[in-house]
């Protein structure tokens, strides 16, 4: 069985050698190149082509892992283990901030999370035009370029910084009426960063003091997710139920402000 501490090594280089790739094409005059199937729906040439290099690598490393992506959906191993005393599986997003890369804005990560027995262990989110690396390991904290991450301590909504997404749902209006109505006059201010991932990542960070979503893919979130837990905060459903990989809908906060939040959402 493969350590967490080797887990985390490889995931570190992993998401750093995925995120120069993506550099060096951020900054390439022919890149952006994108199918937009849908205004919530766009992919870019970079998503499959950094879907690709992750996908490799990790089968090239631990053949009998599985793999779920949102480029590629679900690889299975390539390779059985009948000794294996754990089922570990990657869930990557190769791109997180499509939209956000193809208007050369560099809020733009890769998500690698990684889950062993169907629980989160190991998250890294790579920023690589921020030149950030937020990594967290379950029950060993959260850091960033190494340095220990802790949310925020801010208790009251009113001096509270709240971001959002809308996540995969196509009726954007819907998603931002409700939670413009219920907390925009009520918070100190509201942001949309367009990547779900650096939106967790504020938060564990202590730069957002809540992030909230109607709708949205594990993949943008299961790094993130772990990241918040790590740094102090807490994540749950809009229910107040524990968030799973099953689950659209997440609020992810510093835990002072947790309940005010659901109190209000509906």
């Amino acid at each position: 069985m493969n350590t967490t501490a080797e887990l985390k090594q490889f995931a570190c280089e992993l998401a750093a050698g995925a995120g120069e790739v993506l550099r060096q094409a951020f900054y390439a005059p022919a890149a952006y190149q994108q199918e937009r199937r849908s205004p919530k729906n766009m992919h870019l040439l970079e998503d499959r082509t950094i879907d690709q290099w992750l996908v490799k690598r990790i089968q090239e490393r631990y053949p009998q892992h599985t793999i779920l992506t949102e480029e590629s959906g679900e690889h299975a191993p390539l390779e059985s283990d009948a000794a294996a005393d754990a089922v570990v599986r990657w869930i990557v997003d190769p791109v997180d901030g499509s939209a956000n890369f193809a208007s050369h804005n560099p809020f733009v990560a890769i998500s690698l999370a990684v889950e062993i027995d169907g629980v989160l262990t190991l998250g890294v989110i790579e920023a690589p035009m921020l030149d950030e690396q937020f990594v967290a390991v379950k029950g060993c904290g959260a850091t960033v370029n190494g340095r220990t991450l802790q949310v925020s301590t801010t208790n009251s909504l009113a001096d509270a910084y709240l971001v959002s997404c809308d996540g995969g749902m196509e009726d954007r209006t819907q998603v931002f009426s409700t939670l413009v109505r219920n907390y925009y006059d009520q918070v100190k201010d509201f942001r949309k960063l367009g990547s779900a991932a650096l939106e967790c990542a504020w938060v564990a960070a202590g730069r957002a003091d809540a992030y909230i979503t109607m709708a949205i893919d594990p993949w943008d979130v299961a790094a993130g997710v772990l990241l918040v837990e790590e740094a102090g905060g807490r994540v749950t459903t809009l229910q107040g139920e524990a968030w799973k990989p099953t689950q659209t809908d997440l609020l992810c906060s510093n835990n002072l402000l947790h309940q005010t939040i659901l109190d209000r959402v509906w």
